[in-house]
């Protein structure tokens, strides 16, 4: 994936990916409320992924710093 500068392009880029992988793009996307309605699953899993990375380091460094 290219880098995209703003979280939104990111999210973008991740639907059009997910959408292409199926055999459609996200351009074939233009009605407003269901693109809105796609980004906003793609941050939900966007951001669970984080905590996820983010808990498991956190809890990595934890396990080596005691023992």
């Amino acid at each position: 994936m290219a880098d995209y500068t703003t979280p939104e392009q990111r999210i973008d880029a991740a639907l059009d990916s997910v959408l292409k992988a199926s055999g459609s793009a996200l351009k074939n996307y233009t009605m407003p409320g269901t693109l809105e309605k796609m980004r906003e699953a793609m941050r939900k899993v966007i951001l669970a992924a984080y905590i996820k990375g983010s808990n498991d380091c956190h809890d990595a460094l934890a396990r080596k710093n005691h023992g």
